[in-house]
């Protein structure tokens, strides 16, 4: 399987959509619900276009021209804590358990630790999404600190959210 890895480009805001579509069908790792992801195309590019000039770091893993993969990185505006960059990660069902993911993160670690204002990653996960913390621990994350019943679903159960970091400098 040919995996490609590359930064988005604003051409891609239509394929990112049907991605991000699709991946919040697919698990209940994600904050958003797909009920409540309503994003059209024309504000799909504006929030890319947005995120660039910001300086914000996008790649996505495509498969066969289909963006299967996506990862955004983004450092803070805030001066006190701009030397940290929080990151989140989708890749569709079909394509887990195949390294994308580690790869994705890899790159993005790079080109933070190529940074020169950047530190520190940050991520938030799910309590319950054992396969991901199990990545992020092996790839050098550690638990910093944990947000008690932070998500709650639609049956009334909770889960945790975990808050993960890795210092880069």
């Amino acid at each position: 399987m040919e995996i490609l890895i590359r930064e988005i480009k604003l051409e891609d805001a239509s394929k990112l959509l049907q991605h991000t579509q699709l991946v919040f069908t697919q698990s209940t790792f994600l904050l958003t619900t797909p009920e409540e992801f309503t994003l059209t195309i024309e504000r799909q590019r504006d929030w890319l276009e947005e995120q660039s000039k910001l300086g914000n770091y996008m790649l996505v893993a495509e498969y066969n021209g289909k963006i299967i993969g996506f990862l955004n990185a983004s450092r803070s505006q805030r001066k006190r804590v701009s030397h940290n960059c929080m990151f989140g990660i989708s890749i569709q069902k079909d394509y887990w358990n195949k390294g994308i993911g580690r790869k994705m993160i890899m790159k993005m670690l790079q080109w933070a630790e190529s940074h020169p204002q950047i530190e520190k990653v940050l991520l938030e996960v799910f309590a319950h999404n054992e396969r991901a913390i199990h990545l992020y621990q092996s790839l050098g994350f550690i638990e910093e600190g944990r947000k008690k019943k932070h998500i709650k679903f639609d049956d009334g159960t909770y889960v945790d959210e975990i808050i993960m970091s890795i210092f880069v400098k």
